[in-house]
């Protein structure tokens, strides 16, 4: 009797690279147990920032081993920084150490294939070229919403604002083309030059998995070439799928339940952005406007506000929540799909939960008080009620609350706005592990094999 798994070509772990705390990597898993399940292809996880606990654990809990590791910051101390050419070579030697720390990484994992969630990022750049020099395929996975790149080059501008430089001498003036020229050449001579396009996949990878074709004309516009850009969906979105198949009125009382959320009110789920972290409101505008959506809410009849922080966000940031009357949840951890299904109405920014409430077809209200840059991403694509001003949100909440002809109106958008901006039928995961055992010739098993148990203990940590 022939056996019931397909021969295996290649036994080196698929090398997975997570740069945020935890959140990329729940991309990730959901792939990484696909190839386990579909192709007995064992996966490597390398952070190089601090995961948290629940990152650890599940990885411990599927015997996938993880390493972690600093990027490096280069080699002249802080009190160095003001000298003169201290920043230029500061930052080739941040370079050359991360082409040497991504080097020694692909050496020492020997990776069958390399995946990343940015391939601009430092680190993430040098092991691709690595990774393609050594003729092992690579991939960018999109993991979240992504906006046009001139909505990121103003957020950084307003985030890493620099006091206003002095007026430059005539021989700087003069220099600084020369300066700048031999620097490109220095970077190009030493290998450690990018031509690199202003996007999440902008660099070398081979192949491009992203949400769906809204975003594949999105970052053909911003001038991603040379690579597969392949629509996939999102493995967060196979969650949402499933959720969407199975909650009724038990599973939402279930789950209000596990969240502490009131089961005889309408509840108004309010998940927020880092806009403390990106510097585009202050604090005193932050709690003016929780304050605002909250006194809003708190007008309708039988109707409670619950917030849902954003990961970068410090929860004593929203410490006067528990002041207001009457007093604001706050909720730091939870599944989305879960909270968004068991909400009557969703109110954010330019979140990409956003879209996972269309998925659950939650009414939704958008508001951008203050004019943020990216707040009004929303607007044009539809399925939203979008507003500028308090005395809009009041009317847009009473109205999708309480008239059924408004809510339908955004349905069909909603509808529309999911076919364009994913692939929507569960498979997503399925889909990019696909595409990566495909890279590395691999043949889908006929049985699932046991779980992997010898790698389970197998962590390193250099920091």
């Amino acid at each position: 009797m022939g056996s019931l798994i397909a021969p295996r070509t290649d036994s080196r772990p698929i090398l997975f690279v997570a740069r945020e705390p935890d959140e990329t990597l729940r991309t990730f898993l959901p792939v990484i147990d696909e190839l386990w399940r579909a192709y007995a292809c064992e996966s490597v996880v390398l952070f190089h920032h601090m995961p948290g606990d629940w990152a650890r654990d599940a990885l411990r809990s599927r015997g996938v081993p993880f390493h972690e590791v600093a990027v490096p910051t280069g080699l002249l101390p802080a009190r160095a920084a003001t000298l003169p050419g201290a920043g230029t070579i500061n930052e080739v030697a941040q370079l050359w150490q991360a082409r040497a720390l991504a080097q020694s990484l692909v050496a020492r994992l020997r990776p069958a294939a390399v995946v990343v969630i940015q391939d601009t990022q430092l680190l993430e750049r040098f092991l691709v070229r690595d990774a393609n020099q050594r003729g092992l395929p690579t991939f960018v996975v999109q993991w979240a919403f992504s906006f046009p790149q001139r909505l990121y080059d103003r957020l950084r501008t307003i985030q890493y604002a620099r006091p206003a430089a002095m007026p430059r001498n005539v021989l700087r003036q003069t220099l600084s083309p020369l300066t700048a020229g031999l620097y490109r050449a220095t970077l190009w001579a030493l290998g450690l030059s990018f031509n690199l396009v202003n996007s999440y996949g902008g660099g070398e990878a081979r192949r491009f998995a992203v949400m769906g074709e809204a975003f594949r004309d999105q970052f053909t516009a911003q001038g991603v070439r040379g690579k597969e850009i392949i629509v996939t969906g999102h493995p967060t979105h196979d969650a949402v799928f499933r959720r969407a198949a199975t909650v009724d009125a038990a599973e939402r009382a279930a789950i209000r339940t596990t969240y502490g959320l009131p089961h005889n009110r309408t509840v108004v789920l309010y998940a927020t952005q880092p806009v403390l972290w990106r510097k585009v409101i202050s604090r005193e505008t932050l709690e003016a406007n929780v304050r605002a959506i909250a006194a809003t809410v708190a007008q309708q009849s039988g109707c409670a506000v619950v917030l849902k922080l954003h990961p970068r966000e410090d929860p004593a940031d929203y410490a006067f929540c528990a002041t207001l009357d009457p007093p604001v949840r706050v909720l730091t951890q939870a599944e989305m799909p879960d909270l968004i299904a068991a909400c009557d109405l969703f109110i954010s920014s330019s979140s990409s939960t956003v879209l996972l409430a269309m998925m659950l077809d939650r009414p939704i209200i958008t508001v951008n008080f203050d004019e943020v840059p990216h707040f009004d991403q929303f607007e044009p694509i539809g399925g939203t009620r979008h507003v500028r001003t308090y005395a809009d949100f009041a009317v847009a909440l009473a109205s999708l609350l309480r008239d059924p002809a408004a809510e339908a109106d955004l349905t069909g958008q909603r509808a529309s706005v999911v076919q364009r901006y994913a692939r929507f039928d569960g498979q997503a995961a399925a889909r990019i592990a696909g595409v990566i055992a495909g890279a590395l010739h691999r043949q889908p098993l006929l049985t699932p094999p046991a779980a992997p148990g010898s790698v389970a203990q197998s962590v390193e940590v250099r920091r």
